[in-house]
């Protein structure tokens, strides 16, 4: 039998992917996970939506008795629901360990986590640097290692997404020493609180010297109390709460109930600063409410699919999308499992595919229809993974027209799949088809700059779709080429071309031909296939269909080479079948 790992995405019941709800359902034991997150309604919402009883697993029964979790899976099915995405925390990761070392399988649900909703603020998800986690102060204990990575990410234009601490059935020292199990009230930070910790870590370095920063290996200290940052409260719920801001000025506000996160914004795009104030204008804790009472024009839902099966759209979308006046589908930045007509078949309603040409050119063929009902897009991944998707946001609003963000599970978070800590990433990368004449490296320089940290790098492989040639394009002909996905071989190759380039000329190459790689295709399907090897091996490698992606892995901890170690034969890959669309 099936021990299933099931992300509950960001916070709701119904924020669970549909074919999710069915295999919970199915499941002789159902856990949630209640201490990394929390989730509105708690265990009473969970046990009502699916109809059976829910028990809940603590910190120490996850870390320290797995066994109980575990115990039974060999016979029966059995689930552990997660908020967020299951594999965003290395606690699950160890759980998927060492289920995999008695020999249960495993089958991971990915959904939405904040490590990719936070796109709703407008900043551009590839512009992030490493994640940091700001813990709350204690007596005698007060790390500062956080301000350090923001400032890192900082000094290379990068943001900086800060999860804030949570503190769950935790014990009081003298309860811990004397054996007591009394447990302190359960605490969440607020935006701030951190930033509060934030500008006192920098009071300390004003008055340390200037040489402290030289000290930490840190160079200029960059973040400063005008450094403009973003208050994130409730994200994916209808009171979600966008506040820009300085770091000052965050710490004297109040975003409300939790969960929150902070974001320290690096170099910003005027595409990113013109969103951002657009979405925080909506985004303020009261559109839900606005919606209601401005009925002069339907609501633009823009709901994410998820990584590629019809039924990984969550049962929230399913239903609005079930409602909607009109359905598109925007067709061009990726690929779903059967295509419309499988997504008619399970939404009841036609879609209408929407090419680069309507989204980019003429949007306003999709945002017209809110003038007599609700208009929903429906975007594979996560609905604002893509600037294309957040630039058509920014345009509803600019007519008024009442916006909901259905958030789902992309590449971007669901890539823990390879067991590779999502904190450790740097900065993500797209790695373009190279043409005659066009062959840009770019990508190659992000690579390093991030392995100079010791960070994993998440390569985004190009697809080619409803594409003109130079020639056709010239004459005005709308001749298409053929719809083409890049492998993780061919981007592998394009790696080992510029480094064999730069040694030619010279220069130095951190990344080299033995360097550990992971392949990774068709991320949440049936035939999900992972393969870690050298770049040299990934270039001779078939993954079968598409979509790949290919991580260029850092500094790796004992368990991350532990998970990887799985995946270092053909046993990663399971059935590849070809999911190319036919011309």
């Amino acid at each position: 039998m099936v021990f299933y790992l099931v992300g509950l995405g960001l916070g709701e019941a119904k924020d669970v992917a549909a074919r999710a709800r069915d295999l919970v359902k199915g499941c002789s034991r159902v856990y949630l996970e209640a201490y990394t997150s929390i989730l509105a309604g708690g265990k009473e919402a969970l046990e009502a939506f699916y109809g059976c009883e829910i028990l809940v697993a603590d910190r120490e029964q996850v870390e320290q008795a797995s066994d109980t979790l575990l115990a039974g899976a060999g016979t029966c099915d059995v689930a552990l629901l997660v908020v967020g995405d299951p594999l965003a925390a290395t606690t699950h990761t160890d759980l998927y360990l060492r289920a995999h070392q008695l020999a249960i399988p495993v089958q991971v649900v990915s959904n939405a986590s904040i490590l990719s909703a936070v796109g709703c603020c407008g900043l551009q998800l590839y512009r992030y640097g490493e994640t940091v986690s700001v813990p709350f102060w204690q007596d005698g204990w007060e790390p500062t290692s956080f301000c350090h990575k923001i400032n890192k990410n900082l000094s290379k234009n990068l943001h900086t997404l800060c999860l804030l601490d949570i503190k769950v059935k935790e014990q009081s020292l003298e309860n811990l020493l004397r054996g007591r199990k009394i447990f302190e009230p359960p605490l969440y930070m607020r935006v701030h609180q951190a930033a509060q910790q934030m500008l006192e870590v920098m009071r300390r370095h004003r008055e340390a010297g200037a040489g402290q920063a030289g000290q930490q290996g840190e160079g200029e200290w960059l973040l400063n109390e005008d450094t403009p940052c973003v208050g994130l409260a409730r994200v994916g719920t209808p009171s979600q709460y966008i506040l820009r801001g300085s770091l000052k000025e965050l710490a004297e506000s109040d975003l409300g109930e939790p969960l929150h996160s902070l974001v320290v914004c690096g170099e910003c795009h005027p595409m990113e600063e013109e969103a951002l104030a657009k979405l925080a204008t909506h985004f303020n804790g009261k559109q839900e409410q606005r919606q209601k009472n401005e009925t002069g024009r339907g609501v633009f839902h823009i709901v994410g699919l998820g990584l590629g099966q019809p039924g990984d759209v969550t049962v929230k979308g399913l239903e609005i999308i079930k409602k909607c006046r009109q359905v598109f589908l925007e067709g061009y930045t990726s690929i779903m499992d059967g295509g419309v007509e499988a997504m008619e078949v399970l939404f009841g309603r036609k879609v209408t595919v929407a090419d680069r040409e309507m989204v980019e050119q003429r949007s306003d063929d999709i945002l017209q229809g809110t003038r007599s009902g609700d208009v929903a897009l429906l975007v594979v991944g996560d609905p604002l993974g893509a600037t294309t998707h957040t630039d058509l946001v920014v345009r509803a609003l600019d007519e008024n027209i009442p916006v909901n963000i259905v958030h789902n599970a992309s590449i971007l978070n669901a890539v823990g799949c390879c067991g590779l800590q999502l904190y450790s990433f740097g900065e993500t990368v797209s790695i373009p088809f190279w043409q005659d004449g066009w062959e840009p490296d770019s990508f190659y320089d992000k690579i390093c700059s991030n392995l100079d940290e010791g960070w994993h790098t998440l390569c985004l492989l190009d697809i080619k779709v409803k594409e003109q040639s130079v020639k056709n394009l010239m004459k005005g002909r709308k001749v298409y080429e053929p719809p083409r996905y890049m492998m993780a071989s061919q981007g592998a190759s394009q790696l080992l071309e510029i480094i064999k380039k730069r040694t030619s000329e010279g220069q130095p190459t951190p990344l080299t031909p033995d360097h550990l790689v992971m392949g990774v295709a068709r991320v949440g399907s049936q035939s999900q296939c992972l393969k870690a090897c050298t770049l040299q091996e990934m270039a001779t490698i078939d993954l079968g269909g598409p979509l790949h992606s290919l991580v260029v892995v850092g500094e790796t901890h004992p368990m991350e080479d532990e998970y990887v170690d799985m995946f270092r034969n053909s046993a990663g890959c399971k059935n590849p079948v070809n999911l190319c669309p036919p011309n």
